[in-house]
């Protein structure tokens, strides 16, 4: 599998097109900021064993693949067995294109051909190396004859020793089932969600609600990186198993099911021609 490297200053950024447009490292003074690729990813190519991926054009889970959309009955493939939901969206299970690159940026761009999901569409990744981070941009355009339901998210994975802390302002989060699908809302204006990310019981793996945008993730040893998301991403999923070193923090447009929400909130309505686009900024600090 071929590496893109990108680098300013203390910043290096490898992408991985043919995984999904992954990102395959992201280090800052030789530190990683998100984990490492796992060696057995790159050889298989496996988002899942990235640094992080892209979620398009939609996020998280829809129950059971099927959803109607101005009364067309959509049924997608299930995507990642044995969960009975699709996941993820479909742009990580597919290669993508480099073009634009230079020795700070680069773009990476799948496009879809209608099938399952019944609408053309392209989709752009933007990196930019910065030499305190990086930003990352990832954008959706409806190539299709009829509106298309569009939903935007970044799955990165981090670090989380112990000791590891988040904050992020937040109004509440849903439970969820075994399958990780919403059951019921839980009203909580909480900052702080170190807790989550050090559960004791059972996983975290939840969707919290009031996402301003800005979050910080602090680590016990090193540096803290402060995410800061466009004005699309108001929902924050939190994936942290009990007693494992990585979790994921993603700033998304919309919760998990959405698109079978009274409302579909977060998604947006594309009209053919028209851009749907989240930009996430990474920042490190000491």
């Amino acid at each position: 599998m071929g590496l893109i490297r990108l680098s300013a200053g203390d910043t290096v950024v490898d992408l991985a097109p043919d995984a999904g447009g992954s990102i395959a490292a992201f280090r800052w003074r030789d530190r990683p900021v998100m984990r490492d690729a796992l060696p057995e990813a790159v050889g298989t190519r496996d988002p899942l064993g990235m640094s992080a991926f892209p979620l398009v054009p939609y996020s998280n889970r829809i129950a059971g693949g099927r959803f109607t959309w101005d009364d067309k009955r959509i049924q997608l493939p299930l995507n990642l067995p044995p969960s009975p939901h699709s996941i993820h969206g479909l742009g990580w299970q597919r290669p993508w294109a480099a073009s634009g690159v230079t020795a700070t940026q680069a773009r990476l761009t799948y496009v879809h051909v209608a099938d399952a999901w019944g609408w053309d569409f392209v989709a752009t990744q933007d990196f930019i190396a910065q030499p305190n981070g990086l930003d990352w941009v990832i954008a959706v355009t409806n190539h299709g004859t009829t509106d298309m339901p569009a939903g935007l998210g970044l799955h990165p994975y981090w670090a989380n020793p112990a000791g590891t802390q988040l904050h992020a302002p937040t109004t509440g989060w849903w439970r969820t089932d075994r399958w990780v699908m919403p059951t019921d809302w839980v009203e909580d204006q909480t900052v702080d969600l170190t807790p989550r990310l050090h559960p004791a019981e059972a996983d975290t793996d939840n969707v919290f609600a009031g996402f301003g945008g800005d979050a910080t993730i602090r680590w016990p040893d090193g540096p803290a990186c402060d995410i800061v998301a466009g004005k699309a991403a108001r929902w924050l999923v939190v994936w942290a198993p009990v007693g494992d070193t990585v979790t994921a923090i993603e700033a998304v447009s919309h919760p998990t099911d959405a698109l079978n929400t009274p409302g579909t909130p977060g998604i947006v309505r594309l009209a053919p021609g028209a851009t749907f686009a989240l930009g996430t900024s990474f920042r490190v600090r000491r």
